[in-house]
């Protein structure tokens, strides 16, 4: 059978996979595109809110776990992504944070590019969006940076009619912020995030707005799902097929004629640039895989990992409990179940002393970045525990402070564990192997901890700390916040830099040492970014793709 061919082929039905696309069948109607997902188009577990992330196993998501963590006492941690159309944006917690503008000032200047920098990342975050305003509350936005005609709709949390999620215990929140000195934040996403606000998303009326059907494909779409592909083939380093699983698509290779855009995910792309002979050579030896450019991939590599607290009401019926519903409007379905989440910095002098002790060259640089956040604060009117702590049954009386490191120095790596495709990675996010990264998380533990204790939660709901240890219950030291990391340490599914830009990808995200190729995920982050990562991604996608324009439009005449 003789093998198919077309112009672009997209390897990675995910957030940027979707969004490219759509963005070139609307801008390119005669060439012919391939769009290949490893999972399946639809799944009906795909509830409105719901994050299949954080759920048991299932069969659309990958379920990796890392490799043994020395920081953890060689305990692991999920490393999950989306196996289905849509990606991540298909089974997270819909969190739509764009992050600080000095974030991304500074990836510009890493990089030499000012189109990777807030003001040039700007109008591609309003280019993805429908912002809809809250009708009513307090939170209030600055419009001139919003989008009002994106195909993703972005609000803040909200009812199943549009209205805020008046949830028991949100006064009961709002005074636990008060209490940790962390100031209202009337829009987090104006590229200065500090302070705490209400949770931006994209879900609305009860519906969650995400890439596998809000960017449309056009008819020049060809769309092959359940299918992997096994690697990359190159003549004279230029990429001209696609090779997938033996038993997808009968193995039928697919030839391009233009490029390959691989948006597979931080793990899932360098896997595939690795199986394709693109990476270390030490690594690529392991695997009497052929090299045909010695670039880092699957280095550099991180993740945003937390400790989570967990407290008990003295009431029923305040929170969310195991899939329990309060009332139509706080239903789990209707909405996500978080009201806040906050950003900060630690300036304090002993992790300033710390970081300069311990830190060098750009890690310090980026450490000391003014206006970029170091941790983030998120709760849940609920109980979210991969850890298997909670003892099921749960009832509606725990609620979760989730203690987020937003900015590690720590890195990682993505390596193959074989030469076959079938295998997984092996993926190593070095979890605060860095001193630094557990002096951020215990001091924003112990302050959120501390203000709770102050809080209308001790003294109006009789709140207490839960499934911990009586030895410790009180105790915030770092021997006993070790003890509570141990307890519940998992990540929140940030991974980023394995194909680095300026170290595998140029600032066109440009495979370096061959033609042909790019790729187009968190993967080119050149070091973590601290916001959730699907805005940034959806927005990175979003200018390149009007890069393709140019260079087709160009050649076209």
């Amino acid at each position: 059978m003789a093998s198919p061919t077309f112009d672009y082929i997209i390897v990675g039905g995910g957030v940027a996979g979707c969004a490219l696309a759509s963005r070139l069948s609307e801008a390119l109607p005669k060439d012919s595109i391939l769009l290949i997902e490893a999972g399946p188009e639809h799944d009906a577990r795909i509830a409105p809110s719901m994050g299949v992330a954080l759920s048991d196993t299932t069969d659309i998501q990958w379920n990796h776990r890392s490799v043994p963590q020395k920081a953890l006492d060689g305990g692991t941690v999920s490393q999950t992504q989306g196996k289905v159309l849509g990606g991540c944006a298909a089974i997270n917690y819909q969190a739509w944070t764009r992050g600080a503008a000095p974030d991304f000032d500074r990836w510009a200047s890493e990089v030499g590019d000012k189109r990777w920098s807030w003001e040039g990342l700007l109008p591609y975050f309003k280019k993805t969006e429908t912002f809809i305003p809250p009708k009513s509350g307090s939170q209030e936005n600055r419009p001139d940076i919003h989008g009002y005609d994106g195909p993703i709709t972005v609000s803040h949390v909200s009812s199943s009619a549009g209205g805020p999620r008046n949830y028991p215990l949100k006064s009961m929140m709002q005074d636990i912020y008060d209490k940790a000195g962390m100031p209202f934040n009337p829009d987090l996403n104006s590229g200065s995030p500090f302070g705490y606000g209400e949770y931006p998303n994209n879900t609305f009326n009860g519906e969650r707005k995400w890439a596998a059907t809000s960017y449309k494909r056009g008819p020049n779409v060809t769309l092959w799902d359940n299918t992997q592909v096994s690697k990359l083939l190159f003549s004279r380093k230029k990429v001209t097929a696609i090779e997938v699983l033996p038993n997808n698509h009968n193995g039928t290779r697919a030839l391009v004629k233009k490029e390959v855009l691989v948006t597979a995910g931080v793990q899932n792309s360098a896997k595939l640039l690795l199986l394709s002979g693109i990476g270390p050579n030490a690594e690529l030896e392991k695997h009497k895989i052929p090299q045909l450019v010695d670039l880092p991939v699957g280095e550099n590599f991180s993740d945003h990992p937390f400790i989570a607290t967990f407290w008990k009401v003295r009431d029923r019926n305040l929170a969310l409990g195991d899939m329990e519903m309060i009332s139509p409007e706080v239903d789990w379905t209707a909405g996500v179940g978080c009201d806040f989440l906050s950003f900060h910095r630690h300036d304090d002098e002993k992790t300033t002393a710390l970081a300069k002790k311990t830190l060098d060259g750009k890690a310090i640089e980026r450490f000391q970045l003014p206006g970029r956040p170091h941790t983030e604060t998120l709760t849940m009117h609920g109980h979210i525990d991969l850890t298997g702590l909670l003892q099921p049954p749960v009832d509606s009386s725990v609620f979760t402070f989730f203690n987020i490191l937003v900015a590690p120095s720590s890195r990682g790596s993505v390596q193959l564990s074989s030469a076959s495709p079938e295998d997984p990675p092996l993926i190593d996010p070095a979890i605060f192997e860095h001193p630094v990264d557990l002096q951020l998380v215990y001091d924003l533990t112990r302050r959120t901890s501390t203000a709770i204790q102050k809080s209308s939660a001790v003294s109006k709901y009789g709140a207490v700390e839960y499934a911990i240890d009586e030895d410790i219950r009180n105790d915030l030291s770092d021997e006993a916040l070790r003890k509570r990391l141990l307890n519940t340490v998992e990540t929140v599914f940030h991974g980023s830099g394995t194909c680095a830009m300026g170290a595998v990808v140029d600032t066109e995200c440009r495979v370096k040492g061959v033609d042909g190729l790019r790729v187009i995920d968190a993967s080119v982050f050149p070091f973590p970014i601290a916001a959730h990562y699907q805005a940034i991604v959806y927005a990175v996608a979003e200018q390149e793709d009007v890069r393709y324009y140019c260079e087709d439009f160009v050649s076209d005449e």
